[in-house]
């Protein structure tokens, strides 16, 4: 009994040696990633915007051909940082405009880095419910 139950302590600190090596990993994928939505050979991402959690959160449809697919990912209200792209309209942000971003998980989602105007996701919302 003594060695299953050793046995189990060695695999548990191996599993968790293991989710910590892959966090760090995708971690530093994200923050060296400069996510654009731009298409590649293989389409562009296709983002819908689903519903409203609350007044400061959406749900979003996000599928990217170079790997992600979230059905229902969370994002949440916020101010730009850094200049970027739309993701939904393309259009620029310049840092203190309104966006939404993904929810901050562990590991961080591979569209980590995205953002999306308040302006579109409300267009975007208004257009899907008529």
């Amino acid at each position: 009994m003594t060695e299953n139950i050793t046995w189990q302590c060695t695999v548990g600190q191996l599993d968790a040696a293991c989710a910590h090596q892959m966090t760090a990993r995708v971690r530093h994928m994200v923050d060296s990633y400069a996510w654009s939505p731009q298409s590649n050979d293989n389409g562009a991402v296709a983002i819908t915007v689903l519903d409203r959690i609350s007044p400061r959160t959406t749900t979003v449809s996000w599928s990217d051909p170079r790997g992600c697919r979230y059905g229902e990912q969370v994002w949440r209200l916020a101010t730009a940082r850094r200049s970027g792209i739309c993701a939904l309209s393309g259009q620029p942000i310049v840092a203190g405009d309104a966006i939404y971003r993904p929810s901050k998980t562990t590991p961080p989602p591979a569209n980590a880095a995205a953002m999306m105007l308040v302006i579109a996701v409300d267009r975007a919302f208004a257009d899907s419910c008529c």
